[in-house]
């Protein structure tokens, strides 16, 4: 069913005179009631019911005819779309994070995403750890997440947007809580609740590094599978734990936040596949350094 054939019929049946339409068709009238009689044979039925003087809708051309319209119009409208679509304004980006500690940089992302893309869905995901995040990117099951450093995969593009310092969680009543910060052979003895160390959480192997680099290793008691259970775990009196300074925000009564100061800060980033098409992700990756830039501002919750 050509569209010409669909238009033809659509200005006929507005001016329900074929010498008008053809006018307003610019054609002569002949080649205009060839394309409707063609039109008719298509669909099997009449649309409309001529005489000499008249011509009017049949029941089928006025349902015909508010199909018609539409299709037209959607005809009109995908040139525009595909352009819109090919320039990052329109489409779908799944994104990923990396569990509670992002929270503040993947609401930032979100924030400038849909001020500057209003017409992208953007579908988050999540929470999901480092290891996990780089399986769902290989398998193109998110196209880009918020994942802490260092992580192993090939074929990814890597954006560090920020860093967050590494506090140890204790709880209020711990001998050390009113203190400023602590060193790691502060807590050499102590009983860790970890992260799982099967799940690439960029956070456990920084830690090991930290106490191997003193010559011993953390005193894992439990793990618990994200930071939120692990404050509260603390809280229960099963040991410390260790998260990011941005954890702050969770808030978990009976658990103080302290810095420690002989682990390195831990890297927060945006991991993608390398030569990704969607141009609705390139359009968050131009975001990129408005959004590292404006991570790096924010002071550090743990100081």
């Amino acid at each position: 069913m050509e569209l010409r054939h669909l238009q033809a019929f659509v200005v006929v049946a507005e001016e329900l005179n074929f010498r008008r339409a053809a006018v307003r068709l610019q054609m002569t009238q002949p080649p205009l009631s060839q394309q409707i009689k063609r039109l008719e044979r298509e669909v099997g039925v009449d649309l409309l019911h001529r005489t000499t003087r008249h011509v009017r809708l049949t029941g089928a051309g006025a349902a015909f005819l508010t199909e018609a319209r539409r299709a037209l119009q959607a005809a009109q409208a995908a040139p525009e779309a595909a352009r819109q679509a090919a320039a990052g304004q329109t489409g779908v980006v799944r994104l990923g994070f990396s569990g509670p500690t992002s929270h503040e940089v993947l609401v930032l992302m979100t924030r400038k995403f849909r001020e500057h893309r209003p017409h992208v869905r953007l579908e988050v995901l999540g929470p999901v750890f480092g290891g996990e995040m780089v399986g769902r990117l290989g398998r193109d099951e998110v196209d880009a997440g918020l994942i802490r450093l260092p992580v192993a995969g090939s074929g990814l593009q890597i954006r560090e947007l920020t860093r967050h310092r590494i506090t140890v969680a204790l709880p209020t009543e711990h001998p050390l809580a009113t203190r400023p910060e602590v060193g790691v052979l502060d807590l050499r003895d102590e009983p860790v609740v970890s992260h799982p160390t099967n799940r690439g959480a960029g956070i456990v192997s920084l830690i090991h590094k930290a106490f191997l680099k003193h010559g011993t290793s953390p005193n894992i008691v439990q793990e618990a599978p994200d930071t939120h259970t692990i404050l509260s775990l603390v809280g229960a009196g099963v040991g410390i734990g260790f998260a990011p300074a941005s954890a702050a925000h969770l808030k978990v009564p009976g658990v103080v936040l302290l810095p420690v100061s002989d682990i390195p800060p831990l890297p927060l980033a945006l991991a993608w596949r390398k030569n990704d098409p969607n141009p609705a992700l390139h359009a968050l990756i131009d975001l990129l350094d408005e959004i590292s830039a404006e991570c790096r501002r924010k002071p550090d919750e743990a100081g």
